[in-house]
Formats: structure tokens, sequence, C-alpha cells
């Protein structure tokens, strides 16, 4: 039986996600300004105020009446001073100028802002080189946010400019939309924790630590569904528990092997499996179903395998369900740096690589060598990871491929 293509495995996860997430209702809360950092924000946050909320100088300086200055420098009389946050006292009058600060009122009768570096001052007097147009260096009341206007708007990302926005209009309380809730497990008889020694036929248990720890990454309520051994008993009591929540992910047992019960247990305990095995390498037999309000995932147990398909299929369902922008990952088209990539087979095949400086601002991206899908060494050393497609020719230095931006700056 042919495998699902990888792409249209991804469509599945965020059709399905973007279902779930539609058919509840949006569940927020109210946290205060200072607590609000990394939420999504529930609601748009319109102006209470224009911005700027006056007249207001852009630089330190004199403020005048451009119809004074007049050729090669004018000489005016200095009556007043404007601090930033002072109301001004008195006008400016005819051949009259006052000192203002950058960010205080421009007073009535002045339309024009002189830059203090254009100017000498002598006592009450100033001289004012060369004349000046109508409006120079203020900013006009509103010029910049109208009241009323929306100047967050609902999905945005509570980081520090827009955090800085919302303070700016008074926005100290804001609603945001709860984070999803994702229980981990691992399972295997082999597996420990990273507390204890491992025995002759052990390893400890690092597919669990990485999975919360990207859960984390992109903002879910992680649960540590701890260790499942291989027993079917015991592996329906944490699917069953962890099924509470937005989003259960397991780790091992989606094999074909006889110790292999995830899928047989999910079924039992109600979950509708919507693929199992799919056109990926590393991945091949990860595992996707749902709930009426859960969604599933069965990532492989080799590490690799378990982050790759993490990163490609549960990193975009989380962020959906928590109305995060942006759900897929991005890739760009880059030069292969000093090694080549062998020909792929029938499976869309991921490698790991750095990104590479070449000449001027221009990259590159170099493969990393690595010893298959238990290497999660070389896959933590790694920046990027090269995405070949199924069917690929050899590549050689110099020839483009396409690279995943794993947690990338433009994702947001």
């Amino acid at each position: 039986m042919a495998l699902l293509p990888l792409d249209e495995a991804i469509d599945i996860v965020t059709q399905t996600a973007l279902a779930l997430r539609e058919s509840h209702p949006p569940d927020t809360r109210v946290t205060t300004l200072w607590e609000a950092s990394g939420f999504v924000i529930a609601t748009d946050v319109r102006a209470d105020r224009p911005m700027p909320p006056f007249d207001k100088s852009m630089m330190d300086g004199f403020a005048v009446r451009a119809a004074d200055l007049v050729g090669a420098s004018t000489e005016l009389v200095v009556v007043d001073e404007i601090a930033a946050g002072e109301v001004p006292s008195r006008e400016v009058g005819p051949g009259e100028a006052i000192a203002i600060m950058t960010g205080a009122p421009i007073p009535l009768g002045a339309d024009a802002v002189v830059v203090v570096e254009r100017t000498q001052r002598a006592g009450e007097r100033v001289i004012v080189q060369g004349t000046i147009g109508v409006g120079a260096n203020i900013a006009r009341l509103g010029s910049q946010v109208a009241e009323g206007e929306i100047v967050v708007e609902r999905g945005r990302i509570i980081e520090s400019l827009t955090a800085g926005v919302l303070a700016s209009f008074g926005a100290h309380e804001v609603p945001v939309y709860r984070r999803p809730r994702m229980t981990v497990i691992a399972t295997g008889d082999e597996l420990v924790s990273v507390e204890e020694t491992p025995g002759p036929a052990q390893i400890r248990d690092s597919n669990r630590k990485t999975l919360m720890a990207l859960g984390e990454a992109e903002w879910c309520r992680v649960v540590d569904g701890g260790i499942a051994k291989d027993d079917r008993h015991e592996l329906a009591r944490n699917i069953r528990d962890g099924l509470d929540g937005d989003v259960l992910v397991l780790s091992g047992g989606v094999s074909a092997g006889s110790y292999d019960h995830v899928r047989e247990c999910l079924e039992a305990e109600g979950v509708e499996i919507l693929f199992h095995q799919i056109a990926i390498k590393p991945g091949k037999p990860v595992l996707f179903g749902r709930t009426a309000r859960t969604l599933v995932f069965g990532l492989p147990g080799n590490p690799v395998s378990s982050y790759v398909t993490a990163m490609l299929l549960l990193v975009p369902a989380v962020r959906i369900l928590g109305r995060r922008p942006d759900a897929r990952s991005w890739y760009l088209d880059l030069p292969l740096v000093e090694r080549g990539l062998d020909a792929t087979q029938g499976r869309t095949t991921f490698h790991p690589a750095d990104l590479v400086r070449l000449d001027g601002d221009a990259l590159g991206v170099r493969p990393r060598a690595w010893d298959g899908s238990a290497d999660h060494v070389a896959y933590a050393r790694a920046s990027v990871l090269i995405r070949r497609d199924p069917q690929a020719s050899a590549a050689m230095p110099g020839e483009h491929v396409r690279v995943l931006m794993p947690r990338s700056l433009v994702e947001w």
C-alpha cells in the first residue's frame, strides 16, 4: 500500500486542528499587561486617545513662527521655555521664540521648530540661521494614530513592542487565549528516567524531555505523562488520562512490532485514526488521530524521527489550537556548501545541516554527517534541516536545496 505523502499528512493535521478549534468556543481569560507576554490577545484593542495626543516637538530647539525667519539669519527674543510634560503658558508672538524640548507641546502661535544646532543663543536672544517651512519638526495631533483606531489586532502575540503599544493606550488588562494543554507520554520497557542509571539493555528517556521542551517553546501547558511500559493495561490507563487535554503525544510503540500497542490502545479509547505511516525519512511510522476534543500524535521512538515528525506535524497543530500566527514552518532555497547529498528513494527525506555565511550577506547550507534516526546528537548540533523530495537526484555543492527553518524569526 502506498504511503501517505508528507504534504497530505500536514494538510490533514492542520485541517483537523482548525475544525477542532472552531467546534469549541474560544477559551479566554483576562490577565494584567505585566503577565501577558507570550500570550495571544483575544480582542482588538483601540486607541483611547490620538497619537500624538497633541502637537509636539520632534527635536530640541526653538518654537517659532516660520514667517519671521527671513534672509541668512534672524534674531528673535526668547520669551519662555517648555520641557516635556509641561503645558505651554504663553503664545509665540511676532519676533519671538520659545525654547522647547523633544516631546513638549507646541505653544500657540508657533508653526515650526528650529533645531538647536541651527541656532546661537545669547541670553534672552537667539540667532536662527536660514529659513524654515511651516510644520517643520512638529508631529501633529493624531498623525500616527487616530482615536478609536485599532492599534493591536486580535490574534497578535504579545511581545515587547506589542506590549509597549498596549501600555501606550492604557490597556493594563487584556483578554488572552488559553494555552493548549499537551500531555507527553513515552512508551517502552527499555526506557528509564533521566535520573536513573540504565541497566545493560536500557536507555534514558530523551524523547519525553525533547517533546515537552518543544511544547513549552510553542506556548503549551505541558503535562508530563511519564513513561508507560509495553503493557496494554498500563498504556491504556496513561492514554485515558492524557485524553483529558487538547493534545496527547506518545513517543514509541507505533511500529509493527509485537510490543507496539499504541494504536490498539488508542482505538480502544475511542480515538479515530486519520493516518498511520507516511512517506517521510526519518519518521515513517507516525500516527495521527482525534477524539471529539483531543488531537493525538503517535510519534516514532527513535529520537530523530520523533523530533522531525513533531516539528512538521505537532507544531502546526498546537499553533492552530493556540491561535498563534503562521502555523507552518518556513523554507528557504539555499546553495549547498562543501558537501553534496545522495539521491533519495520513495520518501521525503530530512538531513541535519548548518547555515553558513558566504561572500557578502549571502547564506548557504552545509549538510552534517549523521548516523540514522537514533543519532539525535547530530540533529541537536545542526541549525536547520534540508528537505529532499522523493526520487530527488543527487545534489552537488552549489546546487540549491530547500531548507527548513525551525523556529525561525519569520514564523512570527
